[in-house]
């Protein structure tokens, strides 16, 4: 962990810091405390101490309503994430289903096939005469 020793000015008074953040960072939080104070300050006959008071109630109300709306977000994703697994196992289910289904189709294409064929065969069974009718009629056309 580096700490950075860092010089800030918060309403005209110097603060040093020892902090893991770098100075960059510390400066726009010092900028953001020092607005509150000047909107604290501004008109009023507020002591720094109590002008600080107000200022930090500021930033925590900003704080507090920012809070609300990120659970607010976060909440909302959480939801979207589950509503996006709940249709991910849904379409992997309707896969699985298709899946079967052609293969269902499939098999019935090929008994299809299996029984056009021997009924094809069949007529073509009955189509030829059997032994006795043929010497019948053999018999019949020599009379």
């Amino acid at each position: 962990m580096a700490n950075n020793k860092v010089t800030i000015y918060i309403h005209n008074q110097r603060y040093r810091f020892l902090a893991e953040e770098n100075e960059d960072y510390l400066q726009q939080c010092a900028d953001i405390v020092n607005k509150e104070m000047d909107n604290a300050m501004d008109g009023n006959t507020l002591s720094i101490t109590d002008g600080a008071v107000l200022a930090a109630m500021n930033v925590a109300d900003k704080y507090c309503k920012e809070r609300l709306v990120s659970d607010n977000l976060r909440a909302q994703l959480k939801q979207a994430l589950d509503e996006n697994a709940r249709l991910a196992k849904e379409m992997s289910e309707m896969k699985r289903e298709a899946r079967k289904a052609t293969k269902e189709k499939a098999k019935a294409k090929r008994e299809a096939k299996v029984e056009a064929k021997a009924e094809a065969e069949g007529k073509a069974e009955e189509a030829q005469p059997s032994p006795a009718e043929t010497q019948e009629a053999q018999t019949e056309e020599s009379t």
